[in-house]
């Protein structure tokens, strides 16, 4: 029996992880996040993770333009839940490491230890700007400044007094109590180059990561296992998993050809320039600034099909990735969570990967 994580991201933005107009109505209001934390607490599943986003991306499906604030959403999910880990994101450029300190802390009282931490180290370079908080950093960079703030972050929750004189923050007799409930929380952070995964390794518990095929998957969890051999062999890996259902194969690929029949070209084009997959020199000749245009709404990285197909496809990339926990996310995070936690991941348990709540 391999000992496997499996988590639910969140639907806190609008229009989930799908940018159409023909997908499910996801609002990301906190009602239906709660809705969302109960059920998947009733399925078993070990732990939600919530996202965070401060600015959406537009066009006719105003994807993700409303968003709930990551810290604050799981503090409400604490409190409304017994025993499922509830787990935030914060940017490292937004949020000063003390006060991000005392609110894990406080979310640590309300959930008695289930919290956890997803660190954003790299940023979201519209949502910073917006903010007058925009830092042209190289990745290396930004990186050092995440090292710090892990290192703040993680003496505040452990030591009764801090004095630190770092590159980007400066404490002196910096006290911050209570610590969290049980001691330093688990923390994670996405990753898929070999700089990211150095640091994950060297300052983190966990990694997270989204392949775009099957095989892709498998070499990120490969290397993020080599570089966390290299580094004391303490890097748990998470892979997040888009999951389509559907009562058939067929079925399911028909659910993935309405969703990108209605994609929203204005915000798959917002996030590609985001995301630096478009030129910022916008010459309409330039070939750079029209590579978006063949985006489909749904992830390459779907995982579909009928729950026996996309158990199986599942269980392929778990053993040949070694990934330690599967984070899922949907099109539909009611009726398709109650087919994953019902249907999908027990068969996963009876062949050996992991026990649900575990």
């Amino acid at each position: 029996m391999k000992d496997i994580e499996y988590g639910i991201f969140m639907p806190v933005s609008s229009g989930g992880w799908i940018p159409s107009s023909t997908v499910p109505e996801l609002d990301g209001s906190y009602a239906y996040n709660l809705e969302v934390a109960r059920l998947s607490e009733r399925l078993g599943f070990d732990f939600t993770l919530s996202q965070a986003v401060w600015r959406g991306y537009g066009g006719p499906s105003r994807h993700f333009d409303d968003n709930l604030e990551s810290l604050v959403t799981s503090g409400g999910l604490a409190q409304a839940t017994t025993d499922i880990g509830v787990w935030s994101t914060v940017n490292t450029a937004m949020l000063h490491p003390a006060i991000a300190a005392k609110m894990v802390a406080t979310g640590s009282q309300i959930s008695n230890g289930r919290t956890g931490l997803n660190i954003v180290a790299g940023g979201n370079r519209t949502s910073e700007t917006q903010m007058g908080i925009g830092l042209d950093l190289d990745n290396s960079t930004k990186y050092r400044r995440a090292a710090e703030w892990v290192e703040v972050v993680k003496a505040l929750w452990t030591e009764s007094t801090v004095d630190y004189d770092g590159e980007y923050f400066q404490l002196k007799d910096c006290q911050s109590d209570p610590k969290p409930v049980g001691g330093v929380p688990q923390m994670i952070c996405a990753a898929t180059s070999d700089t990211g995964l150095a640091f994950v390794a060297k300052n983190l518990d966990g990694v997270l990561f989204e392949g775009t095929s099957r095989d892709s998957v498998v070499a990120i969890g490969q290397r993020a296992r080599r570089i966390s051999q290299e580094n004391g062999d303490n890097l748990k890996t998470y892979c997040v998993f888009m999951i389509v259902p559907g009562d058939t194969d067929a079925d399911a690929q028909r659910r993935i050809d309405l969703y990108n029949e209605g994609r929203d070209l204005v915000a798959l084009e917002r996030m590609a320039r985001e995301w630096g997959a478009v030129s910022h020199d916008s010459s309409a000749h330039n070939p750079d600034n029209e590579g978006w245009k063949d985006s489909t709404a749904i992830s390459t990285g779907t995982v579909a099909g009928s729950p026996d197909s996309i158990a199986e496809q599942l269980a392929d990339m778990v053993e040949h990735a070694d990934i330690d926990g599967a984070v899922f996310i949907m099109p539909d995070f009611i009726d398709d969570l109650t087919v994953l936690g019902e249907e999908i991941v027990p068969k996963l348990v009876a062949n050996g990967f992991g026990r649900v709540g575990a």
